[in-house]
């Protein structure tokens, strides 16, 4: 008995069958807006539990530095979502509406305030952008 014939038997002289294109769920809107939203909602409540931690460390650490350091990071990062949104795009701006939560307006106006601190105000005005879109909506 010739195993190379038995198996030969189950192999097919077609092509094999094309994968499915993989779906980056990282390039859609709504992840964008989501998350914006997530990491700025997420940041209030974790920064009054982490300056009070490091208040309490021995020896007690700056916790200005710390504050300013991790706001920093979290309305950098958020904003790095925010701005991959296409305010001429059709699909874009109906995720804005349709995710146009008290939540969502909150988020925009603390980091548009928070930028208006740094006087960044370049972000400020694609945030107030995206603010008055959601305001209409």
């Amino acid at each position: 008995m010739n195993i190379n014939k038995i198996f030969s038997l189950f192999s097919s002289s077609e092509e094999p069958e094309k994968k499915a294109t993989e779906v980056q769920l990282s390039d859609n809107p709504v992840i964008w807006v989501k998350m914006f939203k997530k990491l700025i909602m997420n940041y209030e409540t974790f920064s009054k539990q982490m300056i009070h931690f490091f208040k309490l460390s021995d020896p007690p650490l700056d916790t200005d530095e710390i504050e300013r350091v991790s706001s920093y990071m979290v309305y950098e990062r958020a904003y790095e979502q925010l701005i991959k949104l296409d305010l001429q795009n059709k699909t874009h701006l109906d995720c804005i509406y349709l995710h146009s939560d008290d939540d969502f307006k909150y988020a925009l106006h603390s980091a548009l305030n928070y930028y208006e601190t740094q006087e960044e105000y370049e972000k400020c005005a694609f945030i107030k952008q995206i603010l008055d879109i959601s305001d209409f909506s």
